[in-house]
């Protein structure tokens, strides 16, 4: 195992929070790589090299800075991993003085460089899962590599899964913190399926996350829904973001995975729109919606409300109509104003608008502008 300085500088930091006196920490071949006193970085140690070769503790004494190269009076430590020596840590000072804090400062360095090596490896181990669920996302037919590479993996393919797609508010994350915060996102959403090792979750991009949920008893939909929930609500809680989540339909084969993708990425679009979770298989017209471009809303909210489209008391007479499902007695009863009143405002609507409030088509058309106009407010 490697000492790497970017760790030997975090030891230096830590152990000079214990200590009030000049440290150092070398590699294997006996070189400071890291040091409180940065001028002694790359030096020869000898009184570390030595305690290389012995694998225990060296005591430098002061009569003994003259016999050895580049050493001053102090305690060097051995950092052993595994049964081997890595490195070493040194501690300036006499010897008896600060050998009272060797065992704690030696323990302490071995936590840290095991602790970092374990998130290294966990690291690795994600960053691999990535690619494998990513390219599974993107194959519409698998080959026997791509199964094999599977099976290496520990990843049961021929399970029933369903994609789901974590986003971000992207407004709301701070720039200078966004890793962090991904950081602790995406371990909210791996605690909450930790119980299934064949539930797969990974990164996806600045913010995104995926989740490849495996799905075998009926009951397990309903634990995915309570749990989402519960993410989205963590992350209110903890982050104060929004997180936003689309739910693809299930892939009851290894194959199908593409289309549960796709389908969770137009559920995702809807989430935004919609503010909530949202699920493929219960989306019709949010669906439909959510392909619609920024664009295309603008214009058809221009061209199906038109003339109306800055006056106030119609749009608003409008739009509780259309929430009161066309009936104009409960209309009339919400805006607290006689029927014949509202009788005279929708002939206004559709004599300024020239459509028909009569006509389901053009019911449909005034339906969507109003609630496009209500998203862009």
């Amino acid at each position: 195992m490697k000492l790497l300085s970017s760790l030997a500088h975090r030891i230096v930091d830590e152990v000079t929070h214990i200590v009030n006196e000049e440290v150092i920490v070398v590699d294997d071949r006996g070189v400071i790589i890291a040091a409180s006193d940065k001028t002694r970085i790359g030096d020869f140690h000898e009184g570390a090299f030595i305690s290389i070769k012995q694998k225990k503790a060296f005591h430098i004494r002061k009569e003994d800075v003259s016999k050895l190269q580049g050493v001053k009076a102090g305690l060097n430590l051995p950092i052993i991993i595994s049964r081997d020596v890595v490195g070493v840590i040194g501690i300036t000072g006499e010897p008896e003085r600060v050998v009272q804090f060797g065992q704690l400062i030696q323990r302490m360095t071995e936590l840290i460089i095991q602790e970092a090596h374990s998130s290294e490896r966990l690291e690795s181990k994600y960053r691999g899962l990535e690619t494998f669920v990513y390219e599974w996302a993107q194959l519409i037919q698998l080959d026997q590599d791509f199964m094999d590479r599977a099976e290496i993996l520990g990843i049961s393919m021929f399970l029933p899964r369903v994609c789901v797609l974590f986003e971000l508010s992207a407004e709301e994350l701070d720039k200078g913190h966004d890793r962090l915060i991904e950081s602790e996102v995406i371990e909210q959403i791996r605690n909450q399926f930790s119980f299934n090792l064949e539930d797969l979750v990974v990164r996806w991009g600045n913010g995104r996350f995926v989740l490849l949920k495996c799905i075998e008893k009926t009951e397990d939909m309903s634990t995915l829904k309570r749990k989402l929930l519960e993410c989205q609500r963590e992350v209110d809680r903890e982050q104060k973001l929004e997180l936003f989540i689309g739910v693809g339909k299930l892939a009851p084969h290894p194959q199908d995975l593409h289309q549960s993708y796709l389908d969770a990425k137009k559920a995702l679009r809807a989430s935004k729109k919609q503010q909530k979770i949202m699920y493929y298989e219960d989306l019709s017209l949010d669906i439909a919606l959510a392909e619609i471009t920024d664009q295309t809303r603008s214009q058809m909210v221009d061209n199906i409300l038109g003339e109306i489209i800055n006056d106030k008391e119609l749009i608003y007479t409008l739009n509780v109509y259309m929430q009161s499902q066309l009936n104009a007695k409960i209309t009339a009863e919400l805006l607290h104003i006689h029927i014949n009143t509202l009788h005279y405002r929708l002939k206004r609507v559709q004599e300024l608008t020239g459509r028909s409030l009569k006509d389901t088509e053009q019911l449909v058309s005034f339906y969507l502008a109003l609630s496009f106009q209500n998203e862009f407010r």
